[in-house]
């Protein structure tokens, strides 16, 4: 009976869009401006999502069993089975399915990423490339090959190994011996300076100091390529070539060092990453123009690769309750999901400010929607 009466006001609210407030500026939503939202009174849901003109076409969720598994994922998080979900979107075979907004979610409004920012440096770079501005074939050259101001001769013995690929695997062997000292040198030195002081100061990079670590200055050298590398700066690329590309709302700080944020700092709507998620597994393309480039978008999503973190894409399989299923995701901290299901044509996005919960928006999908799209 709960059931049924949740699935039921839950409809009957879909005709209203949760959006910001009159006056709030979408383009200033950072962290910080998001904790001062008020939780929605009533959430939203829609199983017939509302054609909004932004480029997602849109669908219905009415396979059989639909209806259930929707008011029983309703009512656990009503019951804060997930935690502090703000957003939850599905989209499968070319067309968004599925929207759910609850307690700071706004359907205009950007939310925090934190850790797709890495991603999102990943697609990035992905466009840059297509454009021609890199290559497929740089991902093995040296990172200090694209960066001229850097002195070879003051720098530690193997930082001139540290190749993208490296960095983009969280391989690249900086080490040092003071906690978040990246950060502290960005705060006195700017963009190529600031990594000559860190490659100054790390440890040697050997073969053995080459294993997974994720730190934030991996993602730093290969954004500061693209501040090299593309017209303008990078922030000034990201706003053209990949935000502007998609009509996306949103809000990327900088770091102190001048360059874009990219461990975490960017803020984009749960639409907008629902675009790069189908863009991402539609091999690069949006509206039917390749975006990205096509060999780099392979990389990604070739799950031969093994578990693991690649191109800051986590590649993972996840036992549900009807089984094993492959994905490749963006994931932030707090539980936020941009995730693709190549073998279903489903992607997720979700958005949270959950504490230490990460995984609730992935259990609440493997629970009550991917069994839906199961052949």
């Amino acid at each position: 009976m709960l059931m049924t009466t949740v699935a039921v006001t839950m409809s009957a609210l879909a005709g209203d869009l949760p959006r910001l407030s009159d006056g709030l500026d979408p383009g200033k939503q950072n962290y910080a401006a998001q904790k001062n939202l008020p939780d929605l009174p009533e959430p939203y849901l829609s199983t017939s999502p509302e054609d909004l003109g932004d480029g997602l076409k849109v669908g219905q969720l009415d396979m059989p069993g639909a209806k259930e598994a929707v008011a029983a994922f309703a009512a656990a998080d009503k019951a804060g089975e997930y935690a502090d979900m703000d957003s939850l979107l599905l989209w499968h075979d070319g067309k968004l399915v599925f929207e759910y907004y609850n307690r700071r979610g706004r359907v205009n409004g950007p939310h925090y990423v934190m850790s797709i920012t890495k991603t999102l440096t990943s697609v990035t770079l992905g466009r840059a490339m297509q454009l021609g501005l890199l290559s497929v074939a740089d991902l093995d050259k040296p990172v200090i090959d694209f960066m001229p101001e850097i002195d070879r001769a003051k720098i530690k013995v193997g930082v001139d190994t540290i190749t993208l690929r490296d960095a983009l695997f969280m391989r690249s062997g900086l080490r040092w011996e003071e906690k978040r000292l990246d950060m502290q040198l960005g705060q006195k030195h700017k963009r190529q300076v600031c990594f000559q002081k860190l490659f100054e100061q790390t440890a040697p990079v050997t073969r053995e100091s080459k294993v997974y670590k994720y730190i934030g200055s991996d993602p730093s050298m290969i954004m500061m390529i693209l501040d090299i590398k593309v017209p303008g700066t990078a922030q000034e690329f990201i706003a053209e070539e990949l935000a502007g590309k998609i009509d996306a709302t949103y809000c990327w700080e900088d770091q102190p060092c001048g360059l874009p944020k990219c461990g975490a700092g960017s803020n984009w709507t749960s639409r907008d990453l629902m675009k790069f998620g189908t863009m991402v597994l539609g091999g690069g393309k949006w509206q039917g123009e390749q975006l990205l480039h096509p060999d780099y978008v392979r990389l990604i999503l070739d799950t031969g690769k093994g578990d693991g973190y690649f191109y800051y894409f986590h590649n993972r399989d996840k036992l549900g309750e009807d089984g094993k299923i492959d994905f490749i995701s963006g994931v932030g901290a707090g539980g936020q999901y941009m995730s693709m299901f190549p073998d279903l044509n489903v992607v997720l996005v979700a958005t949270s400010h959950n504490k230490g919960q990460i995984d609730r928006p992935l259990e609440a999908t493997l629970k009550h929607f991917i069994p839906l799209f199961r052949p």
